[in-house]
């Protein structure tokens, strides 16, 4: 479990920097960001409670996050097929990718966890 929270914390606080640092002055922040951040607060919350409740929290703010993250692939990998691409649009759907398998290795653990270890 504690590896579990300790990727919920690092995941949690590389998702809210890297939406800050990239919509830091920007009006657009309020309605483009606040997907990711609310994932972000839910992980801190699901890692926060865990010893108390077990991985069921994990689990289900582990699959939020997979399904954020691939609404981004997919709306990603359309512009870069369909345009108008971006130029770190490679990069940028990498990174996603990653996120996803790291996402769904996070499932997989919490759902051993919780089904295995009585969810705690």
């Amino acid at each position: 479990m504690r590896a579990l929270n300790g990727f919920a914390y690092v995941m949690a606080f590389a998702i809210s920097a890297g939406e800050i640092a990239r919509f830091w002055g920007s009006g657009r922040s309020i309605p483009m960001a606040l997907d990711e951040l609310a994932i972000a607060v839910v992980l801190v919350w699901a890692a926060w409670r865990s010893p108390r409740e077990g991985a069921y929290g994990h689990l289900v703010v582990w699959g939020a996050f997979c399904g954020l993250v691939l609404v981004l692939l997919v709306e990603t990998a359309d512009r870069q097929m369909h345009g108008p691409m971006e130029a770190a649009g490679p990069i940028y759907l990498a990174v996603l990718g990653a996120m996803l398998i790291l996402g769904l290795w996070s499932v997989r653990r919490a759902l051993r966890l919780a089904l295995g270890g009585g969810g705690r």
